[in-house]
């Protein structure tokens, strides 16, 4: 009798521990799957954009084709340390509200967000906006201190995203 009781103990305990570790398993899948998602918007490629010497400088120094949000923001977060000029930065902020009437043009509603917090969070969420669904991109920093380089990429989130709200406001 304690041996049938002792063998059913032991599989409701390993089925209660298997349990768990699926729902990690899924949480973990979800995450990563939202990652992918969300780098699939970062790394969208736009054609048709704006041209300038400033922005053929910038993409001689960036070795990029500056088309991708991930770029822009990539290269305006960093933009001191790149020694990038006052002009450089601006250009870079004037490619980021072409981006948001491109994203809004090919029906791509994004906000940007910024989270900070133990580790880094990047996150898909949804939200209603002027009766239309938007998705939220939220992107971690890693840390909960907030630096120059963290200042940066917010004021480049806040200057796609007041963009997107307009369009989506007309």
């Amino acid at each position: 009798m304690k041996k049938t009781v002792f063998l059913i103990l032991t599989l409701l305990i390993s089925n209660l521990i298997l349990a768990q570790n699926r729902d990690a398993e899924y949480v973990e899948y979800v995450s990563e799957l939202a990652n992918i998602e969300i780098n699939e918007l970062l790394n969208y490629p736009i054609s048709n954009l704006t041209e300038n010497e400033t922005l053929n400088e910038l993409k001689k120094k960036t070795n990029s084709e500056l088309n991708t949000l991930a770029l822009i923001i990539l290269n305006y977060k960093y933009a001191e340390t790149l020694d990038f000029e006052i002009e450089e930065q601006t250009r870079l902020l004037m490619r980021m509200v072409e981006m948001a009437d491109k994203f809004y043009e090919k029906n791509k509603l994004i906000f940007l967000e910024h989270s900070v917090g133990y580790r880094p969070t990047f996150s898909d969420e949804e939200e209603i906006y002027n009766n239309k669904k938007v998705r939220i991109l939220l992107m971690g920093s890693g840390t909960c201190i907030i630096d120059e380089i963290d200042y940066n990429a917010k004021r480049m989130y806040r200057t796609f995203n007041e963009r997107m709200k307009k369009n989506i406001a007309k």
